[in-house]
């Protein structure tokens, strides 16, 4: 994994150290001289000069330099990454993971442009000391490189349609690469390209020899892209990064003549499907009549998935300044940098570039054919529209759960679907969660009449941006393709109490006391209020019996606890006593548990259970999700081990559902309370980790203080006072 830039905050205290030092520091003294060492494949130059010369100088990032090469005073910011300029613009970079000095154009060619070769001089000058300081800020990035990190597949290998105005979703797709596994999402990337059935490939970025190494290296995980390339459906342009330049133009109208003579659907990609495949994306959109905002919105959703800028945040907006805004009003519309084209009509703009990149009339009225076709989605495939977006941020759709079967779908096929925004989720067909936290499922639920599109713990109508009325297209993609895992995670229970034991195990109810949780201070249970289950009235005879005296309901609104109380089958009095004395707290809590919101949520019912007494219940619906993680986090703060924990998380599903420990669903299931431990304590080795720490970590992040904690872990440890017989 490539190292993460300096943070920050490091990188202001240095500022500040040498800003301080600056007055000694003369002028003189910051003068570097360098020869090139190499010229590299983009034209950038690499210097005999090591990046620690120019600290021990004085130089800080964000330092604006004068570069003279040859007769030419250029001025350039000293950086560390070609993103933390505009478009054409210079920059001097430390490149910190080969550690050398690099002068270079982002998306330019830096040795044509300036006839510049291996073994010329280049003399490096301070023109402003911190006169880039802010710019550099602001064009910081970091993103990870875990899956696990984001959301969907397609999020992580930033793989969507191309869905504005003139173009059907389901036509041409872009990506990050599908075999150079160097951002580490290739085989994301191959998956979701067969999932849509891609038929023809436009790679930007590599050679033939590359892609050839590229598809060895990654074997199997390759194959689809293999099978492609070998059919001769794949054509490689080794395109560089100048999109100015004659080769860029050259080489994208050969990869244009290549869609015209391929069938779609089409992929369009480059290394990270972001610069060279944002460029040919933004050009087919405005081509087809996009304006430059539907433009702009589709570059920035790759920066919303590597990065999650915030759409109107400032560095979303300089991004989009500094970056297609540049492309678009300088090649396609042929206007100085910062122009206003308001007024330019931008698919006449395209004719225009591709006609001087040489493409003819006839082949550009014949691309546009190509790209104004209807979606193409494989067989069987469903189109419906999102009729609402239930309470947990699922998708609801007008399609009959029988109509959807009766088209071929069977319970744990894999599906894709694609959303008109151009979003796109593989995701299993199921008839419950039968997912890991934070998959998707495209879900038949028992009851309802109407497939959803979910995702189990998450909201997708947040991750893929879709609202009632926006349509989904719903296609096969793999026949039996989840077949196994459905049939080891698929749990039936009774809700009939004749089938349990007891009223414990038939309402999920249990004291909470592993580790330093004493005996008879908290518990947690189905639901003794909402009998959605029909177990509502068990659960308040238990809660009534050990005599809980403070509730937070983690599942519930107030609105909702009215509803309750109205229906027929209501038998909770001891529950609405405490709710009308003031002692329950209503969180109406989605299940997304790696949300900030949901963290926020947690610690308000904390904090309510502080200012007022135990014994203590937690409850959501059935007791076993929202309730399961918050049963995690006070075990963990209590110092219990991962397997204390994940016994305590488990009994939930010996309870409801008779799995065995030791079985392969046992252990399957395990990983769901193993996935809430590494959100609590933010970190996938738990073998390493310090439960507690991490615990308590999560609580001070979620706005509890220090003390507030501790008073509430003396709170879970100390045995409660019997009271006196009167």
């Amino acid at each position: 994994m490539k190292k993460l830039k300096r943070s920050i905050f490091l990188l202001f205290l240095v500022t500040i150290i040498l800003s301080l030092s600056l007055n000694v520091i003369a002028a003189e003294d910051l003068v570097i001289e360098g020869k090139v060492k190499e010229v590299q494949k983009y034209g950038n130059l690499t210097m005999d000069i090591s990046p620690s010369e120019f600290y021990e100088a004085g130089y800080v990032l964000g330092d604006m330099m004068e570069v003279t090469v040859g007769n030419k005073v250029l001025g350039m910011p000293f950086v560390t990454s070609y993103s933390d300029v505009d478009t054409n613009n210079l920059l001097v970079r430390d490149d910190e993971d080969a550690d050398i000095i690099v002068v270079a154009i982002n998306m330019g060619d830096f040795a044509e442009t300036y006839n510049v070769k291996a073994g010329d001089t280049l003399i490096f000058s301070l023109k402003e000391k911190e006169g880039y300081l802010s710019e550099y800020l602001l064009h910081q990035l970091d993103r990870s490189y875990k899956r696990s990190d984001y959301a969907t597949d397609s999020v992580y290998a930033n793989f969507r349609s191309i869905a504005t105005p003139g173009i059907n979703p389901g036509v041409i797709y872009r990506s990050s690469s599908p075999i150079n596994n160097e951002l580490n999402r290739a085989q994301y990337s191959d998956d979701l390209s067969e999932a849509v059935g891609i038929n023809t490939v436009i790679n930007l970025s590599d050679s033939k020899e590359a892609a050839e190494e590229y598809m060895n290296e990654q074997g199997p995980k390759a194959g689809y892209y293999k099978f492609l390339y070998d059919d001769g459906n794949v054509i490689t342009l080794n395109m560089g990064v100048d999109i100015k330049g004659e080769n860029f133009g050259n080489k994208l109208a050969e990869g244009l003549r290549f869609m015209i003579d391929h069938k779609g659907p089409y992929l369009i990609h480059c290394t990270e499907g972001k610069d060279r495949a944002g460029f040919a994306s933004a050009l087919l959109e405005a081509l087809m009549g996009a304006s430059v905002d539907e433009i702009v919105n589709d570059y920035m959703i790759t920066y919303e998935n590597y990065y999650k800028l915030e759409e109107g945040s400032e560095k979303y907006n300089a991004v989009a300044e500094s970056n297609i805004m540049v492309s678009v009003t300088t090649v396609i519309a042929g206007r100085e940098k910062g122009s206003d084209i308001s007024d330019i009509d931008l698919a006449k703009a395209a004719e225009g570039y591709l006609k001087d990149i040489g493409m003819s009339s006839k082949e550009i009225s014949a691309l546009k054919d190509q790209l104004n076709t209807q979606s193409i989605y494989s067989k069987p495939h469903v189109t419906g529209t999102i009729e609402e977006i239930e309470k947990y941020g699922h998708a609801s759709t007008d399609i009959l759960i029988e109509d959807f079967k009766d088209d071929g779908f069977e319970f744990g096929d894999m599906v894709t679907v694609i959303f008109d925004n151009g979003f796109v989720v593989k995701a299993p067909f199921l008839d419950g969660y039968y997912v890991e936290v934070g998959e998707p499922l495209v879900r038949a639920y028992p009851g309802h009449e109407k497939i959803a599109v979910c995702i189990n713990y998450g909201k997708i109508n947040e991750v893929a941006e879709v609202k009632t009325g926006d349509k989904a297209s719903i296609m096969m993609s793999e026949v039996d393709g989840y077949e196994v895992q459905y049939e080891i995670r698929k749990l039936e229970r009774s809700n009939k109490r004749a089938d349990y034991e007891t009223d414990k195990e038939f309402a999920n109810f249990r004291n909470l006391s592993i580790k330093d949780i004493v005996e008879g201070v908290i518990y947690r249970s189905s639901s003794p209020i909402n009998n959605e289950i029909n177990r509502a009235s068990y659960s308040d005879d238990l809660i009534s019996e050990v005599g809980v005296r403070t509730i937070v309901n983690m599942a519930d609104s107030e609105e909702d606890i009215e509803k309750y109380k109205e229906s027929e089958d209501f038998d909770s009095p001891y529950y609405v006593n405490l709710y009308d004395d003031g002692q329950v707290i209503t969180l109406n809590m989605a299940i997304a548990y790696r949300t900030e919101e949901f963290r926020n949520n947690i610690v308000k019912g904390l904090k309510f259970m502080l200012e007022n007494q135990p014994p203590y219940l937690f409850h959501c619906t059935e007791g076993k999700d929202r309730a399961g993680f918050m049963g995690a986090l006070l075990g963990a703060l209590m110092n219990a081990s991962k397997e204390e924990i994940i016994d305590d998380y488990m009994q939930s599903y010996i309870n409801y559902y008779g799995v065995k420990e030791g079985t392969d669903k046992y252990e399957l299931i395990t990983e769901d309370v193993i996935t809430m431990l590494e959100v609590i304590t933010g970190t996938e080795d738990l073998e390493k980790a310090d439960l507690a720490k991490g615990a308590k970590n999560y609580l001070l992040e979620g706005g509890m203080t220090a003390d507030e904690i501790e008073k509430l872990k003396n709170v879970l440890s100390s045995p409660l006072k019997k009271e006196k017989a009167a």
